[in-house]
């Protein structure tokens, strides 16, 4: 019961221990994942690629179908559902 203690407050006193730690330090990407552990994923390392997506569908860059490709793959990519 100490040792369960004594974690919580040490994780409750550290940034991002709160909601995934673990899944994000062993590489589960969630949307709250801090830059540097393996579950971070920076959505906009992935805009070349959403880029060629979304126009391979026939949407041309500057039209609102285009954004909405472009800004529901970027949360597919916070979510971790895209990597």
């Amino acid at each position: 019961m100490k040792r369960t203690l004594g974690f919580l407050l040490l994780c409750g006193s550290l940034a991002g221990c709160a909601n995934h730690p673990i899944d994000c330090a062993v590489g589960f990407v969630h949307a709250d994942c801090l830059p540097g552990t393996a579950g971070y994923a920076d959505p906009d390392k992935f805009a070349a690629t959403d880029d060629k997506a979304c126009q391979s569908y026939g949407l041309k860059t500057g039209t609102q179908e285009y954004a909405d490709c472009r800004i529901k793959l970027r949360g597919q990519h916070k979510t971790g559902i895209l990597q």
